[in-house]
């Protein structure tokens, strides 16, 4: 990371034992990103960079998990403003205003403080990414509850695992996200 470019507060989770990565480096060829232009936006690596004091909370979330034979992964961080004007745009291009509108917060940017992550579980015995939804159900599908008086075995396990995730990040001290994404979650200081 080039550290002009980001606050001297954040810092890469993977430096403290947790896997992260930053959403639109992973994603940057299906949403047509430029190495370019993530560089000018001031993303110049793959890494989940955020705010230190989410490491230790981290930590205890992931020790929770354990006990369930998951880990957690830090899917997105830290985006500054600029990051966030690009996903908008590269966004808008892919799927649409009336989608992205409803999940990117272009008012409050919780992401730029660095104190906002989205969180996905793997399973600690295949270190596979556990599904916690259909994608032919979004962007429904992304809030939360959407599974839970769905009566199929898919939906039960959707909800199963996005309950443990929740109840998990909320009792080391996160909060969930205003937009109620079941992955997005906020650090109060």
């Amino acid at each position: 990371m080039n550290n002009e470019h980001q606050p001297e507060n954040l810092v890469n989770i993977a430096d403290f034992g947790i896997k992260g990565a930053n959403y639109y480096w992973t994603r940057s060829e299906r949403y047509h990103i430029s190495k370019e232009e993530l560089e000018n936006a001031g993303v110049f690596d793959g890494n989940a960079y955020l705010d230190k004091e989410l490491t230790q909370p981290l930590q205890k979330a992931n020790e929770k998990l354990s006990n369930l034979g998951l880990e957690l992964i830090v899917k997105d961080a830290h985006r500054n403003p600029e990051l966030y004007k690009l996903a908008e745009k590269k966004l808008y291009e892919y799927q649409g205003k009336d989608k992205t509108d409803k999940l990117l917060n272009m008012i409050r940017m919780p992401h730029a403080t660095g104190l906002a992550v989205d969180i996905g579980l793997l399973d600690l015995k295949t270190g596979k990414e556990l599904m916690m939804r259909n994608k032919d159900d979004d962007p429904e599908a992304y809030l939360i509850d959407y599974y839970r008086n769905k009566k199929d075995s898919q939906s039960a396990e959707f909800q199963r695992l996005q309950d443990i995730l929740i109840s998990t990040m909320t009792s080391v001290g996160f909060s969930v996200g205003e937009k109620g994404e079941f992955w997005h979650f906020e650090w109060k200081k």
